[in-house]
């Protein structure tokens, strides 16, 4: 019996040893909002830091309140705004890395290089190869990490979607004035979150990448801008304060909407819509 009961005791003991232990959830201030946070990484991504080490990658004006109280829908738009921002960011300089003569000459193809990549970034190890790629990879993944909650509290599915942008709850009547002219309403609303947030990062190269070409700039300066190049040497014109203020406090609810497409910020911006989808079609300057 004595043999028994310490078999047992030992048993029980190994299992404590294997199990990891529970850590508590903690808390973020996002937007003058709390959220809870799970301090356990999803099944299926790259283990690192502990969550709550990874949170502190991100953007330090993340917590400050808009001046007004926003619902939980309108927290998650912001946030996902910023992963849009990021993920294509990092995807950027990540082609970029994987494609130098360093990584080329390993003979290895690109999705590998950008596997081992992602690997050693996800650890830290890359800090030393690419202190500006270690930024980027630490801000997306505290970014995702928070996204990730935020739609699970809103009882949404915590994969990201294909879109990139949760899809949104609008009223009828919304729906109605966008199918009255045979546009998609939920391809509009992705379409204007790709844009607003492109003029959110100041990033002429994401600014290229949701834009209708030739773009139509009008007002005090005209010009047609007919490729992405031309758009990235046009960027203090195209992406100046008052343009990316105006975008900045449009709301998809706000926007007016006709054949043409959507206008923002009394049309400083026209969104316009083609066989491509809805996209940067004209700026407008005073």
């Amino acid at each position: 019996m004595t043999a028994r009961i310490l078999g047992l005791f030992a048993c029980l003991l190994t299992l404590l040893v294997a199990l990891p232990a529970q850590a508590d959830p903690f808390f973020v201030r996002v937007y003058g909002r709390t959220y809870k946070i799970d301090p356990r990484y999803p099944s299926d991504e790259p283990k690192g830091p502990k969550p709550q080490e990874a949170m502190k990658a991100l953007p330090s004006d993340l917590g400050r309140g808009p001046g007004f109280r926003p619902s939980h829908e309108e927290v998650l738009a912001e946030v996902e705004e910023r992963v849009w921002i990021a993920r294509n960011q990092l995807d950027a300089e990540l082609e970029e890395v994987a494609g130098s003569r360093e990584w080329r000459n390993t003979g290895s193809d690109a999705k590998a290089v950008k596997q081992e990549i992602t690997g050693s970034l996800a650890t830290g190890s890359g800090k030393t190869r690419s202190p500006e790629l270690q930024t980027l990879y630490d801000r997306h993944r505290a970014l995702n990490l928070l996204v990730q909650e935020l739609r699970r509290s809103l009882d949404l599915p915590v994969r990201t979607p294909e879109s990139g942008f949760s899809r949104p709850k609008l009223t009828s009547e919304i729906e109605a004035s966008y199918r009255a002219l045979n546009f998609d309403p939920y391809a509009a609303y992705y379409g204007f979150r790709r844009v607003k947030a492109a003029f959110r990062s100041g990033d002429a190269e994401l600014l290229s990448r949701v834009t209708h070409y030739p773009l139509a700039v009008t007002g005090r300066v005209r010009r047609t801008i007919r490729n992405s190049d031309q758009l990235i040497a046009a960027k203090e014109t195209v992406m100046n304060a008052s343009v990316r203020e105006a975008v900045a406090k449009s709301t998809f609810e706000g926007v007016f909407v006709r054949d043409k497409g959507m206008m923002l910020g009394d049309g400083a911006v026209w969104i316009t819509h083609d066989k491509t989808g809805f996209a940067l079609g004209t700026v407008h300057l005073d």
